[in-house]
């Protein structure tokens, strides 16, 4: 009885490590009619054990874009995206662990997704944010000039329970357009934000007139930005 019960034991570990699991690279695509997008997404678990990922758009300008509130729990499988407003995913894994299959929903509609697996996880995780002083604390705005037309730009600064800088950038002609920063760091009066949705950066250096001077890169683009508060 006792070989028996041992052997049931070892039995049950076997299949708990053989267990289908969502830690991987993925590679698929959202099936909007008309329009297929392929997208790839890593999920993995961090050195405390808490599921992270990073998800990117092929052919866009949404690259390594963290995401957040990952859930992979037996079937399950959650997480939401900035592409670059909030989308949310929900999905199921497959018994064989080689798909994953669900939908995607944001402020436009819900589609249906899928993925399969294609490799190891490498998740693409942004550097911390640094922690942010008072002086660049709050709303600013500024405009940007590109292709003949200027475009207004929203940067909101705060802090998080941590004290570490959280930035949001919006596009104020595009119906207010929120734009999670990936990273905000702030070294004496140089501030950078950059932005995985969107694949943008910017530099700049907070002056004596209380204006914060740089310059918006996005791809190729390079546009002087000049934020004043608001």
């Amino acid at each position: 009885m006792k070989w028996v019960l041992g052997w049931t034991l070892a039995a049950g570990a076997c299949l708990a490590q053989t267990a289908p699991h969502a830690a991987g690279h993925w590679q698929g695509k959202i099936l909007i009619p008309d329009h297929e997008t392929a997208f790839t997404v890593d999920l993995d678990r961090n050195a405390k054990g808490a599921w992270i990922g990073s998800m990117t758009i092929t052919g866009s300008t949404s690259a390594d874009v963290p995401l957040g509130s990952v859930e992979a729990e037996g079937a399950t499988v959650r997480f939401t995206a900035p592409l670059p407003g909030p989308t949310k995913f929900a999905g199921d894994l497959s018994a064989d662990g080689a798909a994953i299959s669900g939908t995607a929903s944001n402020a436009q509609g819900d589609a249906p997704f899928q993925l399969s697996r294609s490799g190891a996880a490498n998740v693409k995780v942004p550097p911390p944010s640094s922690t942010l002083s008072k002086e660049f604390e709050g709303t600013w705005e500024g405009t940007i000039e590109s292709g003949g037309k200027v475009r207004r730009v929203g940067l909101k600064l705060a802090t998080d329970a941590d004290g570490r800088a959280v930035g949001t950038l919006v596009a104020i002609d595009q119906g207010n357009l929120q734009i999670p920063a990936s990273t905000v760091t702030v070294q004496g009066k140089n501030l950078q934000v950059e932005s995985r949705a969107i694949s943008g950066m910017y530099r700049g250096a907070l002056g004596a007139d209380g204006d914060i001077a740089g310059e918006w890169t996005q791809g190729d683009q390079h546009m002087a930005l000049v934020f004043k508060r608001k």
